[in-house]
């Protein structure tokens, strides 16, 4: 992997990390998110803890590249919506986030929390969508609706689905779904009972504190 690969990774599992979690949080932009307590708190042991010491460059290499990912992150001039970065974010995950999880599970032997949060989020964010009249997908945030963007297959596939599912029902349902995903995730030792645990937080606790358990 070269610096420009290696930096593609780390920005799209953060932007991962945030999008339909700060999103479901009430947030609405990157920079919000970089200014929240809980959503920086959350990014930063993601980053530290999980992703950067899977990525195969010299430790200041990295180091510098997350410096440099994060001050972009939070320039207010390079604004980005969250709305944008959770279009097609079934596929930007499996694409950005999936490889470093396996790169972790291999060197530690678990499923890293915060990466395995931002598909518990993913999921509750595209099953609450439904098909309006229009034709499009709608989901609900706080009683307002938003518009879910992905491939036709994958917003079929979640709208069979709700995000007040029995957890266990609901990990496994989209896990194993190979409309949405290109392999069954299940086969991915204790992904799926790390997915039921943290659908289960948050139903019952809440975003936040849910959140917090990724770290605390």
């Amino acid at each position: 992997m070269d610096k420009q690969q290696a930096r593609m990774r780390m920005e799209g599992c953060l932007k991962a990390l945030i999008s339909q979690s700060g999103y479901l949080a009430g947030l609405d932009t990157v920079g919000d998110c970089m200014k929240d307590a809980d959503l920086r708190a959350y990014l930063g042991h993601g980053l530290l803890d999980e992703i950067m010491p899977v990525i195969p460059l010299e430790k200041d290499q990295v180091s510098a590249l997350a410096m440099e990912i994060c001050g972009e992150m939070e320039n207010p001039t390079l604004e980005e919506s969250l709305t944008a970065l959770c279009q097609n974010g079934a596929r930007a995950w499996e694409k950005n986030v999936l490889p470093v999880m396996e790169d972790y599970l291999n060197r530690e032997g678990a499923i890293p929390s915060c990466l395995s949060f931002s598909l518990a989020c993913l999921i509750m964010y595209f099953s609450g969508a439904r098909r309006n009249a229009e034709g499009t997908f709608e989901g609900l945030r706080a009683g307002a609706p938003y518009q879910a963007k992905e491939d036709e297959a994958v917003l079929t596939a979640f709208a069979r689905l709700s995000p007040d599912m029995p957890p266990d029902s609901l990990a496994y349902a989209v896990l194993a779904d190979r409309d949405i995903w290109e392999r069954d995730l299940r086969e991915m030792d204790g992904l799926a009972e790390k997915i039921e645990g943290q659908i289960r937080d948050l139903q019952i606790l809440g975003l936040r504190e849910a959140m917090k358990k990724t770290y605390e």
